[in-house]
């Protein structure tokens, strides 16, 4: 039976998207929020299927002190976690939840742990050959996470016309925003294919300038 309440919460650092990490004793269950949320909904994870949680911040994390992980699994596409606060305590519950490698295997040296992780879980056959196995399954040097990226499948909610409900010509961070007419973000986004100020009586085609109806007075017929 599993646990139905979370022993941990984490929210995301980005308070408008609403995303929060819940870890649970035999899982993880993960909301992205925002546009992610709206169209694939949550995630659940079983622990045990978790090979390595790799950190890989990217410009907004750095700009909030947040960070992103991949939940690197044998076999089964690649679960990434967006733009979590409190990275320090993420990782603890996180180091302390997904199994150590040498937890894995019985073996007496690190050759054959190595050896008996690659027979078993293929994950592990992209760990470089001269790095030694990790003492937890938090991956945190950005120098080792960028030579294990390497053609790493991210699970992604797959997204169509009819289920994305933004206007057309509108991105999914202006979506996620509200930036767009009608959103309540506040935004302007223009949708004329120009910018969205134009000079008095001139309105943008791919001609070039146009003059528009009754922008000038005509002389008398």
């Amino acid at each position: 039976m599993t646990d139905p309440i979370p022993s941990e919460r984490f929210a995301g650092a980005v308070p408008a998207l609403g995303s929060e990490l819940r870890v649970h004793r035999d899982r993880l269950e993960y909301d992205p929020g925002g546009l992610r949320g709206l169209v694939g909904g949550s995630k659940a994870v079983d622990i045990g299927e978790i090979d390595l949680v790799v950190r890989r911040d990217g410009r907004l994390d750095r700009l909030l002190g947040a960070g992103s992980y991949d939940l690197v699994r044998s076999g089964e596409p690649t679960v990434r976690l967006y733009h979590l606060a409190d990275t320090d305590e993420v990782e603890r519950a996180l180091g302390g939840r997904v199994p150590a490698p040498r937890d894995r295997v019985e073996a007496v040296d690190e050759a054959e742990a190595r050896a008996a992780l690659q027979r078993r879980r293929v994950a592990w056959r992209r760990w470089p050959d001269d790095e030694p196995l990790p003492r937890t399954a938090v991956v945190t040097d950005p120098d080792l996470a960028e030579r294990l990226h390497v053609e790493v499948e991210i699970e992604r909610p797959e997204v169509t016309r009819a289920e994305d409900a933004r206007p057309s010509g509108v991105t999914a961070a202006d979506f996620e925003n509200g930036n767009f007419p009608g959103g309540g973000g506040g935004g302007d986004a223009d949708f004329t294919g120009g910018t969205s100020r134009h000079s008095p009586g001139l309105a943008s085609n791919e001609g070039g300038a146009e003059k528009n109806v009754g922008s000038e007075s005509t002389g008398d017929i």
